[in-house]
C-alpha cells in the first residue's frame, strides 16, 4: 500500500474517532442539561430532602400581610423620670430625654434557670417592662439583651429599642442602658408577606444551608429596614431563622433579602455609641462612674477577641 493511501485511512480514521467522541460529549451533556433542568424544577422541599436538611416545625402556609412601619425615638418625660428615681438599689440618669443609664448600687444577683424566669426577675427592675423580651443572655460579655417589642413582636438589633444588663464575674449585674421607640406609624398599604419556607427557600439559594443542617424554628419580627434620619426609623418584617439552634438568619419578609446582623458586632457599637452618650451626662460624678464602666466592658471586650 503507498503511503498516501496509508494516510488517508488514518486521516479518516481519526475523522471518525472525533466524530464519535463528539456525539459521546454531546449526549452527556444534554444529560447534565436535563439533569440541572430538572434540579431547577424540584421544589425547595424536594430539595431540602436531597441534602436531608430538615425543618423541626410545623410551618404556616397562610398568606399574612403587614405593612413597613415608621417609628420615632420616645422621649421620656417627667413621669418617667419620677418613676426612675422611685426605683431601689439605683443611681439613674436621663440623657437627652431618650437614653437611661442606671447604676445598682448594689450588685443584684440574676436568678438561675431558663430565660423566661430572668426575664420576669429583670423587668421588674425597670421601667416600661411590657415593651420588651429577653433575646439573649451573651456569655461572651456577658450582658443581658431585650429587644423592644412592636405588636407583641421583637424589633431585632436596634439601638433605638434595646435594654443592655451588664453582669460581673459573679452573674450579677452590675449596670444597664435602655432605649425605647415610641408609637409607629404604618407606612402606605400592607404588604405580602413571604412565607417561612419562601424565607428557607431565600438562605438555601443563598448558599447559607448545609447538609444535615436543621432548620430549629421560624418566627416573624421587625428588622431596621432605613437607618434613622432626623429621628425617624423605618422598620420591615423579617423572619428570623435558627439554624442547628445557634445560629439566626433574618429575612426581609417583604423584599426577600438576607440582612446582615452579628450579635458580638452590634454590642460593641452599643457600647461605643453608649459612651458617645454617656459624655453628654450633665451630672458629672455619675458621667465619671458610667464612663468607666463602659471603658471596662469594651476593654473586656475587645481582650476576648484578641484572644
Amino acid at each position: 500500500m503507498e503511503w498516501g493511501q496509508i494516510k488517508t485511512v488514518f486521516i479518516l480514521g481519526f475523522l471518525i474517532l472525533n466524530v464519535y467522541l463528539l456525539i459521546q460529549f454531546l449526549e452527556k451533556q444534554d444529560q447534565a442539561d436535563l439533569s440541572l433542568l430538572d434540579r431547577e424544577d424540584s421544589t425547595i422541599e424536594e430539595k431540602l430532602n436531597s441534602e436531608n436538611i430538615t425543618i423541626k416545625q410545623s410551618l404556616s402556609d397562610e398568606e399574612e400581610k403587614e405593612p413597613y412601619l415608621s417609628v420615632r425615638q420616645k422621649i421620656f418625660d417627667e413621669e418617667d423620670i419620677s418613676q426612675l428615681a422611685s426605683l431601689s438599689n439605683q443611681r439613674t440618669t436621663v440623657t437627652n430625654k431618650n437614653f437611661i443609664f442606671s447604676i445598682f448600687e448594689k450588685p443584684v444577683k440574676i436568678p438561675g434557670g431558663d430565660l423566661e424566669i430572668i426575664d420576669g426577675f429583670v423587668k421588674k427592675l425597670i421601667i416600661y417592662p411590657d415593651e420588651y423580651e429577653l433575646w439573649h443572655w451573651n456569655k461572651d460579655v456577658n450582658v443581658l439583651i431585650f429587644f423592644q417589642k412592636e405588636n407583641e413582636q421583637p424589633i431585632y438589633f436596634n439601638q433605638s429599642g434595646i435594654i443592655l444588663v451588664f453582669l460581673n464575674d459573679n452573674d450579677e449585674a452590675i449596670y444597664y442602658t435602655q432605649t425605647l421607640l415610641g408609637e409607629p406609624d404604618s407606612l402606605h398599604d400592607k404588604k405580602t408577606l413571604l412565607k417561612p419556607l419562601e424565607a428557607i427557600e431565600v438562605l438555601y439559594n443563598a448558599n447559607e444551608l448545609r447538609p444535615r443542617d436543621e432548620i430549629s424554628k421560624v418566627d416573624i419580627g421587625f428588622h431596621t429596614r432605613v437607618p434613622s434620619t432626623d429621628g425617624v426609623q423605618v422598620f420591615v418584617p423579617a423572619w428570623k431563622v435558627t439554624v442547628n439552634d445557634e445560629k439566626n438568619y433574618f429575612v426581609n419578609a417583604i423584599e426577600g433579602f438576607i440582612f446582615a446582623s452579628d450579635e458580638n458586632n452590634f454590642l460593641k457599637e452599643s457600647m461605643e455609641f453608649n459612651l458617645e452618650r454617656v459624655q453628654e451626662m450633665e451630672d458629672e460624678d455619675m458621667k465619671e462612674d458610667a464612663l468607666q464602666l463602659l471603658r471596662d466592658q469594651l476593654e473586656r471586650f475587645n481582650r476576648g477577641e484578641n484572644e
